[in-house]
């Protein structure tokens, strides 16, 4: 008995007094480490979440920053197109764009479930458009000004 009652106070003064030593891991599809002196830096691809601090001239980093999304797809940002104006909305047969300049702009019309249903070139500041064919429901209107990279969407209603 008294070996037992040894064995596990000599059990658990280890347990008390070991040491633990933690080191940072990651489990992620990609990523590695780098070392420099005493110092490892360990990065994955695609982690959620990041920390920075800046200290001085030293700027830290938890995780990875990716790439900007909008510049590696190769879609342009766009503003907001002001000064334009379409009527009259409900439509019947056809609608009228007033143009805020004299420039070059694509029109776009969809209907509501994503299909396009035409797009045009528009040179000018007023267009007319003939939408009598069209069955009476909602469409979603839009209008580039791919020079100055702005654009503008409507929803137009056919009756």
């Amino acid at each position: 008995m008294k070996r037992i009652l040894l064995f596990f106070l000599m059990l658990f003064v280890y347990v008390a007094t070991a040491q633990v030593s933690l080191k940072k891991s990651s489990i992620s599809t990609s990523g590695g480490t780098m070392t420099s002196g005493n110092q490892e830096v360990i990065f994955t691809v695609g982690e959620t979440n990041i920390q920075e601090v800046d200290t001085g001239n030293m700027h830290l980093s938890e995780g990875f920053i990716g790439p900007d999304v909008v510049e590696a797809l190769g879609i342009t940002d766009y503003g907001t197109l002001s000064g334009i104006s379409v009527y009259p909305n409900p439509v019947k047969d056809d609608f009228t764009i007033n143009l805020p300049q004299n420039g070059t702009y694509e029109v776009y019309l969809y209907n509501l479930q994503g299909k396009q249903i035409f797009n045009r070139k528009v040179n000018g500041t007023r267009q007319n458009f003939d939408i009598s064919r069209l069955t009476a429901t909602g469409y979603m209107l839009i209008v580039i000004d791919r020079d100055n990279k702005l654009k503008k969407s409507f929803k137009i209603i056919k009756e």
